[in-house]
Formats: structure tokens, sequence, C-alpha cells
């Protein structure tokens, strides 16, 4: 039976509400039943309660016989009383007053002690319109017997029955009047569906949509209408993306087709789907003739074994990456190729796609790289070879360079001493001879002056003209002697410092004093004046035979470089104290000076402007080597042309130790 949309909410809506009604009268019924049941064992309670508290002094004195024609009036109109019955039995079960009622009538549940529903001392039974109750009673000798009593409930049935009678009633119209309500309610809808229909009929035709109202259906209607826009909408961008996604395939073709890379896709069984023609080109097949077949049914692998290796990376990982195999080319040899594929979907079937790059000459020009770098190390080796036996070579070479470094530094120590030796030799001549001379002078004198005492002709005059002359000639002797002496230990200081050059405390003033002493005869034949300009009392520990050295090359360049064409000049020797345990020690001649590019050169060994002329080019370098490394100092040059020299050096007072 084919029933209308209407219909079966009606129906539902009616079925919906008999269930409804059916529980709410069922549920009335078990709240009556439960209030009447409370309402009547309360009442017996009570009864009980007022029957115990009436009878006891009775019970309790063994008086209860005398209660009986009362009890009997009062239970003779049952208007006056709701009490049916009343039963008192001793403690054994025999009945000791039965007034409207017997044991043998008393519910088996009560005559048996079995409790029926209630508590608090009073059991209750109910039969019929009769509830029927139990309690205990306190008789004669503290025995305790039971009273049995029965309670008339007509009137509650009869309330019962109003209550439920009128539940009924109401539940009923109830009824009625919700299939009303419904009635009307489906027709208003059946009306708007009628209407929403139409509506999705004018829609279809591209009608748009009226609003009717603003309740529930026509937001349902207005939802439907957005989601009709909606799909159209959608429908046109899937129809738009539907266009995309065939040009993307045609794009990805000519992508594919025209790779310069060697492209093909197949399916997991090995069976090629697609190629592109930089495949067909490398390996020279044609594209037709390789779909459908599998690359072990063409002339491909170098050997079956490397395409089993490669189809067992595939399955094992999933994917290839890189992996070098060996192939056939076209002209018949072997090359290699790195392979990588990976997994897609091609028209909802899973396939491969493969990737091949040619390394065939790149892995041959890594042999013959390496085939070269082999060759390269052998060279190497000669080489290695040929320039250690040149280093060995080299360091001969240069410890000969250095022994005839020392064997020239031993050399001009040696020349310098014995220009020493020669200026010593020529001073010492001039005190010597005038020594020799007046000694000669006085020898004849003594002569004459005995020659007058032996005659006898001698006169006071001439004694005291003769004593003068002894006077003269001893002081010009002693002096000239004096003098000698003095040269002699400068002489031997100087050469004994410069030879032996043993560390020791001495006067800077005094060694530099020692050393233009043994140069007066070169310094004065030069026309050149030396001015000290030293603090006495400045003492050093360090080496004076070293200084010696310093002194006497700056002398000697200065005669030679300075002052080479016997121009007069002036040579300044100063020392002053820096602090720290330093002392500046400043040689300064006015001379010709020297250029930007001799000076920067002026420590060089073996550097000098009079090569071929005497100078070996060593004096400036040993100055350096002694001032920075033996005595530990500093130097600096400051020269320029027509303006002088000045050598400045900054020596420490004690001098580092000498291994």
């Amino acid at each position: 039976m084919n029933l209308s949309l209407r219909a079966k909410f009606l129906v539902l809506s009616a079925v919906v509400q008999a269930l409804v009604v059916a529980l709410l009268i069922w549920n009335s019924l078990r709240l009556m039943d439960d209030a009447v049941g409370k309402n009547a064992e309360r009442v017996a309670h009570e009864y009980a309660v007022t029957l115990n508290l009436s009878l006891s002094p009775y019970a309790i004195n063994g008086k209860l016989g005398q209660l009986s024609g009362y009890l009997a009036e009062m239970l003779a109109d049952p208007e006056d009383s709701f009490l049916r019955y009343i039963v008192i039995l001793d403690a054994q079960g025999r009945p000791i007053i039965e007034i409207g009622g017997s044991v043998a009538a008393l519910p088996p549940a009560l005559r048996a002690g079995t409790p029926g529903a209630g508590g608090r001392g009073a059991r209750t039974v109910t039969e019929g319109q009769t509830l029927h109750a139990r309690a205990p009673l306190l008789l004669q000798d503290n025995q305790v017997g039971t009273l049995n009593f029965g309670l008339s409930t007509t009137d509650l049935k009869r309330a019962s029955d109003e209550v439920m009678l009128q539940g009924g009633a109401i539940s009923l119209a109830g009824f009625v009047l919700g299939l009303g309500l419904f009635y009307l309610f489906t027709h208003g809808i059946g009306r708007r569906l009628a209407a929403l229909t139409g509506q999705s009929r004018q829609m279809a035709h591209g009608q748009p949509w009226a609003e009717q109202g603003g309740d529930e259906i026509d937001m349902f209607s207005r939802s439907l209408a957005s989601m009709s826009a909606a799909l159209r909408e959608r429908v046109a961008q899937l129809e738009q993306s539907e266009r995309r996604l065939v040009e993307s395939e045609s794009r990805f073709k000519i992508l594919f087709d025209m790779a310069p890379l060697p492209l093909s896709v197949s399916d997991h069984e090995g069976r090629v789907i697609a190629a592109n023609q930089a495949l067909a080109r490398t390996f020279d097949y044609p594209v037709d003739s390789l779909i459908g077949m599998r690359s072990d049914q063409v002339t491909f692998w170098a050997s079956a074994v490397e395409r089993d290796r490669i189809w067992n990376i595939y399955q094992s990982d999933g994917a290839v990456h890189g992996a070098i195999a060996g192939v056939c080319l076209p002209d018949g040899s072997v090359g290699s190729v790195a392979i990588w594929s990976s997994s897609l979907v091609l028209d909802g079937r899973p396939a491969i796609i493969w990737a091949l790059l040619d390394l065939s000459e790149e892995l041959n020009a890594k042999r013959e790289l390496k085939d070269l770098n082999i060759s390269l190390e052998s060279r190497v080796r000669e080489r290695s070879a040929a320039l250690e036996l040149a280093n060995r070579d080299l360091s001969v070479a240069l410890e000969n360079l250095q022994r005839t470094q020392d064997e020239l530094l031993a050399a001009e120590k040696m020349a310098s001493l014995g220009s020493l030796v020669a200026g010593i030799a020529h001073e010492l001549n001039t005190p010597i001879g005038n020594s020799l001379l007046a000694s000669t002078t006085l020898g004849d004198r003594v002569n004459e002056f005995e020659a007058l005492v032996e005659g006898g002709a001698l006169r006071r005059s001439e004694l005291r003209a003769h004593m003068e002359e002894v006077r003269l000639a001893s002081n010009l002797i002693s002096g000239s002697l004096h003098k000698a002496a003095d040269l002699i230990s400068s002489f031997k200081q100087v050469a004994v410092d410069q030879t032996n050059d043993q560390r020791r405390s001495f006067d800077l003033l005094t060694v530099v004093q020692d050393t233009l002493a043994t140069y007066t005869p070169r310094l004065r034949q030069a026309g050149c004046a030396a001015h000290l300009a030293i603090p006495p009392g400045l003492t050093l520990d360090s080496y004076p035979g070293s200084l010696y050295q310093i002194l006497n090359n700056l002398i000697n360049n200065t005669l030679a470089h300075a002052f080479e064409r016997g121009i007069a000049g002036n040579i300044t020797i100063s020392a002053a104290e820096l602090g720290q345990g330093q002392v500046e020690l400043v040689f300064a001649d006015d001379g010709a000076g020297m250029p930007d590019e001799v000076l920067r050169r002026v420590f060089d060994p073996f550097f000098t402007t009079k090569m071929g002329q005497g100078g070996t080019g060593l004096g400036m370098h040993i100055v350096y080597n002694i001032v920075t490394g033996m005595l530990g100092g500093r130097i600096a040059i400051e020269s320029a042309p027509g303006r002088g020299t000045t050598v400045r050096m900054a020596l420490p007072r004690c001098s580092p130790q000498r291994s």
C-alpha cells in the first residue's frame, strides 16, 4: 500500500502518541498502586500502635476478656470505623479474643508468621478490599502474643478508580488534540512541500528562486538553492579542471617525448608502455617496435644478469636510485648507464617510469684520468727523487756557504785586529821615538857634565842648567812612556775582548774610549773628529768584544763610505738610558748618507757599494746579527743623501745568556 508522506506522518504520530498515552497510563497506575499501598501500610501501622496502647494495660493484667463487648460494639457499625475484625492470639497461637473474625479466617501468610509488606513491627497483607495486619502484643507474664486485625480499603479503591478515570479522560483528550494539531501541521508542511517542488521545477528551467517566508522550510529551500548554485559552479570548475588536465597531459607528453634523457614507462611485468625519442636515438630502437616488448626481448642489456640485478633492486627497495648497469650500445660496444625509477598510476593501473643516463663517455674519461694519474704519480716520484737529490746538493752548498761566511767573519775580525795593530804601532812610534831621542840627548849631556866635573871647571850655573836639562828629559821620557803604556793597555784590552769575547760587566764609556783610541791615527789621517756624549758610570753586563766589533765595523764603514773623498767630518757616539733595563747607543756621522735603494739592503749579506774595491758586504750584516742575536737588542738606520747616517741601537743592560 502506497501512502503519501503526509499519511505516513499522521500514522506515525498516532502510533507515537498512543505509545506515549499508554506509557503515561501505566505509570499513573504504578504510582497510584504504590501510593495506595504506602498509605494503607501507614494507616495499618497507626492502628497497630493505637490498639497496642489501648489493649496493653488489659493484656498485661490478663483482662482482655473484659473488652470483648466494647470491641464488638465498636466493630458493629462499619461506617464508624475502618476495622473489620480483631483477633488476639497467645504465645502458642491460641485465640484469646475473636471479634468479627476467627483464626481460621486469617490469611495463611499471617498465620505462618511470614512477613508481608511494610515493617516497623507490623506485617500487612491485602486481600480484596481488606488489609490484614499483624503486630506483636505484650501479654501477662511477659509473654508476647499477636494482635491481628483487618482494615477496609473500599474508600482507597474508590479514590483510585476516580483518579484513573480522570487520567484516562485527560489522556484521551490530549491524544485527540495532538492528532488534530499534527494534522494541521502536516497539512501546512504538505502545502509548503508542494510549493517547494514547484519552485524546484522552475529552478531546473533556470528561473530564480522566490522567497515565501522565513521559517525552516524556507531556509532549507534557500540552502537547496545555494547548493544548486554551488553544484553548478563546481561542475563548471570540474569541466575547466578536465580541460586543464587534458592540456597538462598534452604538455607532459610533449615534455616526455622531447626530454634529452632517455625515458620509458613499463607495467609491473616489465612490458614497455611508452618511450621517448631520446631512448630511440640513444639505443637506435624505433619507439613503435618497443611498445609491448620486455627489455629482455630486445638487445639492450649487456647480459641477463644485469637485468635481473636491476629488477631485484626495484622489487626489494621499491625504486632504483642511480644504479649503474651495463648495456649494449648501437655500435656493438658495451656501455654503462645510471638508472632511476619511480612508481606511478597510469590510467588507473600501476606503472613504472624509468630514466637512463649514459655514463659511457664519463666512465671512459675517468679511466683515462686514472691512467693519467698513475702516470703523473710516476712522474712525481721521479721529480721528487730529483728534487731530493737537488735538496741534498743545496744543503751541502748551504753548509759550505755558512762555513765560508764564518771564515769571512773570522777574516773580518782578523783584518780589523790587523788594522788595530797597525794603528797602535803607528801611535807607539811617536812616544817611543820621543823617549829614545830624549834618552840619547840625556846621555850626551851626562857625558859632557862628567867632562866638566873631571876638568874641575864646573860652575854653579852649569850645574843648574844640567839639572834642568835632566828634569826636562826625564819628564819627556816619563810622559812618552806613560802614553805608550796606555796605548798598549787599551790595545791589550781590545784585543783580548775581541778575540775571546767573554761576558763581563763593563763601563760603556770606557769601552767606547778604548775603541776610539785604537782608531785615533786613522781618524786623524781622515780629518774626522770623534765626539762622545756618554754619561760616566753607565755599566752593562754584556759582551764587550761584540760591542768592539760593532764600533769597528761602523767606524770602518764611515771612513770607507761617508768620508771616502777625504772630506773632513764628525762622528758622534752618544748613549742614554731608555728605562726598563734598556740603553740606546747612537752612532751618527755627517757624511754622504745613503739613498733609499742602498738603505733597504744595508743589512743584506754580501751587499756592498765597494765591490772589487776591498768591500766584502759583511760589515753591516755582522753588526745586525750581533745586535739582534748576541746582544738581544734592536737596530735601525736613518739616512738620506747628503744628510749623514744615524745608527740607533737599543741594547739591554743585561744581555741574554749565550749557549
